[in-house]
Formats: C-alpha cells, structure tokens, sequence
C-alpha cells in the first residue's frame, strides 16, 4: 500500500512538472493566452484531486499484509 502511495504521489508531482513547466508555456499560452492557461490549471487539479480521491475507495484485498 505505502509503496503505491509513493508512486501516485511521484506521479502526480511529474505530471505537473511536465505540463507547468513544457506543456503550458510553449503549447498552451502560445495557442489559447490567458484562459487556456486557466483550464489547463483547472483540469490539472481535478485529475490531481481524482487520482488522490482513489486511494481512499480501494476495496480491501484478502490476504494483504502491507498495511
């Protein structure tokens, strides 16, 4: 459990350190300005929040000794 923990954490952090700092700047303000970049920070949470939000619904497995 720890272990996938971590690696949804890391995720997360690599996921808004490739679109802050490649995607918005050279991709997105370049296209849409202002309000592109305002969705992109929106999405960019809610997939943040959803992906944080999974950790609470796992069902719990038979036989697991990790927690």
């Amino acid at each position: 459990m720890k272990k996938r923990l971590i690696l949804r954490i890391v995720g997360i952090g690599i996921f808004h350190i490739v679109l802050y700092l490649y995607v918005v700047p050279f991709v997105i303000y370049p296209k849409f300005g202002k309000n592109g970049f305002e969705f992109t920070v929106v999405i960019a949470i809610i997939i943040s929040i959803a992906v944080l939000g999974t950790m609470f619904c796992k069902k719990k497995i038979k036989g697991d000794q990790n927690e």
